[in-house]
């Protein structure tokens, strides 16, 4: 059977094997099937109803599942339906793959076949001992048979030899790693787990309707449900001695709870009131908790015996942000994923990993040498782009010679691996493990460090538009996205007749910003260039927008405030470029001056009005509103009356990282005149006025899951009035709002509001043979 080469893959008909690379690519095999049939048949038409017929024979199956299955083959292929390089859809007919296609050659049958000069084989050649006399050809015969055999013998000697020197010459070539998958479900399926012994896993899943954690047997047989209730349980981990998985669980006001390993209505027990990613120490007597919101997050330790979690790190946290921490091997220290001042959050591209002891003392940082550095840089080393990069997930390898973590560069999450000295922590080699061009996640290593079982996501964030009686506090009807799928839409902003949308997000690689109008036509503001711009504002009279345009490829982190025009599609600017960051949050109402923050990419940064026809530099007419060197105050928005500003501040005191939301009058204030909003229990962000100025509305971290809630305001005292309440329910990694919260832009008018939404879906699959 045929091979079949395209780009950098090859397509094996008779191995029933895609490889990219030199990595194997795992494929449901009816899209394997159906990628077959393209490839076959490059730069023709195949019609849909051959297509079904071919590789669903004898079975009525829709035609929806045909499409389904393209999906899955761009998906996989890194192609786009919008933008395709490889499948072309042929409207009511058909598909076509437009790729060009080599036809590799075939295998000869025998290996010692030999081939003339022509490409023919030479005939067998007439023995010139026929035509000998009869004896004479038998004594010839014996002689040739002597000198045949011995030159065999030496033949078979030589052959050795140079056999022997070949082999010490070369590298053993590694064993191959096999790609098993082991869910199948719709949905999402994350989180996995390993058993001691590497015969089972554990992980959430949410076919039941809800999140719960079930238990799967690797080699197959069906699934079994450990927990149970009305509330979403996730984020398994099974305990090394094998007795137990805790998990986060959302019952209550949510936290850690730890249940039998094969499951037991009502034996589940609760360890903690609060935290997430529970992480069980390689002797089982204790379990890491990290704890809420995105930065800055305290790390705990909690035993079974009842006593509260102890919170450990200190030290460490003092001048960093811990991101993710888990168990060093020997676990009796403890490794986080940090960042600091000197950190771009979202597009740095080496990982801060620091290990300290769990009681304290000096933390040992993991330093990558100059080349390797430069490895890792160019994998992300797209001209003119800059990448979000939220994710911070990372595991030893049992044997405490490698880390394991996950990784975005250009559009792909894989999971890749550090190779460090076990006595030095110091990194030696980088390598990719996965390859899906899509999202690989949420991964673990077997106790035995064979393994890898992670889960392969497919993941798009959106803008979603939900009906809303804002005044009144109350979401009216079900909601729908209003962004393409090909933009990662993150921050989100209605002009305020609510007739256009303004976003700002990533597509293919690059950070940008797009206006939306009524009838969903999605534009550029600006084309593409050497700047990247991001968190466009809406003008009060919804003609401009305002918004932070930075060099693409400025190592100085410079950044200009811009103002785009609508009427003309043209942007001017307010101010030079400068060395700090200016980001623009709001309008005044009366259109002549902006509400920014001004950052000097530390932890320090300030609330400023910045008017647009000031001076070229920006500063002499600019107004200083509200600093605190204790906080740092995000998110500014102007009351609808004009006479109070809500924002966030960030409080970095006692090594940790408290987002709460303020009010303050317009004309600014110290912090004692400030008014608290909410009560820093959890993370709160991204505040906003209701259209008549008497409820405050916000994202909360409060029951596990980000939503919307709100507070009412008297905006003539300046004082909140009764108890936070919840207008949104979104409780499910199937739809929700990402936990990567400081991109996230949210925006509310009278009837309608508009937030970004993850939706992932995604099955459990295991690679083995990972430490080669």
């Amino acid at each position: 059977m045929p091979s079949y080469r395209f780009l950098e893959f090859e397509l094996s008909e008779e191995d029933f094997r895609l490889v990219r690379s030199g990595q194997h690519i795992a494929l449901e095999p009816k899209a394997l099937r159906v990628l077959i049939m393209l490839t076959s048949r490059a730069g023709h038409l195949v019609d849909k109803q051959e297509l079904l017929e071919s590789v669903w024979p004898n079975t009525f199956v829709e035609e929806n599942t045909l499409t389904k299955t393209i999906g899955i083959l761009r998906r996989e292929l890194g192609d786009t339906s919008r933008d395709s390089k490889l499948i072309e859809t042929v409207p009511t007919r058909g598909y076509r793959f437009i790729a060009p296609v080599e036809v590799l050659p075939e295998a000869p049958s025998s290996p010692f076949q030999t081939v003339g000069v022509s490409g023919e084989s030479p005939a067998a050649p007439i023995s010139s001992a026929s035509h000998l006399p009869q004896a004479k050809s038998g004594r010839l015969k014996g002689r040739y048979l002597l000198v045949a055999l011995a030159a065999l013998i030496l033949f078979i000697g030589a052959g050795w030899l140079i056999y022997k020197k070949w082999r010490t010459s070369i590298p053993v070539t590694p064993a191959q790693r096999t790609l098993t998958r082991l869910t199948s479900d719709e949905g999402l399926q994350a989180g996995a787990t390993w058993s001691p012994d590497g015969r089972f896993i554990a992980y959430s899943s949410d076919r039941g309707g809800k999140y719960d954690i079930w238990v799967q047997q690797i080699s197959g047989g069906d699934p079994i449900q450990i927990t149970k209730g009305p509330h979403q349980n996730w984020q398994p981990d099974w305990s090394p001695d094998g007795k137990y998985i805790a998990y986060r669980s959302e019952e209550g006001d949510g936290g850690i709870y730890v249940t039998p390993a094969l499951g037991g209505e009502g034996q589940q027990r609760k360890i903690a009131s609060f935290g997430y990613s529970p992480l069980w120490s390689p002797d089982s007597s204790m379990i890491l908790l990290q704890q809420t919101g995105f930065l800055g997050k305290k790390i705990y330790v909690v035993g079974l015996d009842g006593s509260p979690p102890r919170e450990v790190l200190t030290d460490q946290e003092r001048d960093n942000a811990v991101m993710f921490s888990t168990w060093h091997p020997d676990g009796r220290r403890i490794t986080s994923w940090v960042v600091n001042e000197a950190t771009n959050i979202f597009s740095a591209t080496i990982p801060q990993l620091w290990t300290a002891p769990v009681d304290g003392g000096p933390a040992v940082e993991t330093r990558f040498p100059p080349e390797l550095q430069k490895q890792i840089e160019a994998l992300a080393a797209v001209p003119g782009s800059t990448e979000f990069r939220t994710d911070f997930r990372f595991a030893w390898a049992p044997s405490g010679k490698a880390i394991y973590f996950e990784r975005t560069f250009r559009g792909a999450r894989n999971v890749w691996r550090i190779t460090v000295d076990p006595v030095t922590l110091q990194a030696i080699n980088f390598e990719r493990v996965t390859t899906s061009p899509g999202l690989d996640a949420e991964f673990a290593i077997s106790r035995d460090g064979s393994k890898l079982a992670f889960t392969s996501a497919h993941q798009q964030i959106r803008g979603w538009e939900f009906p809303i009686d804002a005044n009144a506090g109350r979401v009216t009807g079900p909601g729908r996205a209003v962004t393409s799928p090909g933009i990662e839409a993150w921050g989100l902003d209605l002009s305020p007749d609510g007739r256009k949308l303004a976003v700002g997000g990533n597509r293919d690689g690059r950070v940008g910003i797009w206006d939306t109008s009524p009838d969903g036509r999605e534009e550029p503001m600006m084309p593409d260039d050497s700047y990247l711009r991001s968190g466009p504002i809406w003008s009060p009279d919804g003609k401009r927008a305002a918004y932070t345009r930075s060099p693409a490829s400025d190592s100085s982190n410079t950044s200009q405030v811009a103002v785009w025009s609508g009427e003309n599609r043209t942007e001017s600017f307010v101010g030079p470029e400068t060395p700090y960051f200016r980001i623009v949050s709001d309008w005044f109402r009366d259109g002549n001056s902006l509400l920014i923050v001004l950052s000097d990419y530390s932890n320090r940064s300030e609330i400023w009005q910045l008017p647009i026809d000031g001076p070229e530099s920006g500063k002499s007419s600019a107004r200083r509103i509200a600093f605190d060197p204790n906080h740092a105050l995000w998110q500014p928005h102007m009351s609808p009356d004009g006479r109070w500003i809500v924002f966030e501040a960030v409080s970095f005191q006692s090594h940790n990282a408290e987002s709460t939301i303020y009010t303050i009058p317009s004309a600014g204030g110290p912090p004692g005149s400030w008014t608290r909003i909410t009560d820093s229990k959890q993370w709160d962000d991204k505040p906003r006025w209701s259209p008549d100025g008497k409820t405050i509305y916000y994202l909360s971290e409060r029951k596990g899951y980000f939503n919307l809630w709100g507070i009412r305001f008297d905006p003539v005292k300046g004082r909140p009035q009764g108890e936070p309440f919840q207008v949104t329910s979104f409780a499910s990694p199937t739809l929700m709002v990402p936990r990567q919260i400081p991109p996230v832009d949210i925006s509310i008018t009278a009837d309608r509001l508009v937030l970004p939404l993850a939706q992932t879906s995604g099955n459990i699959w295991i690679l083995d043979n990972v430490e080669r």
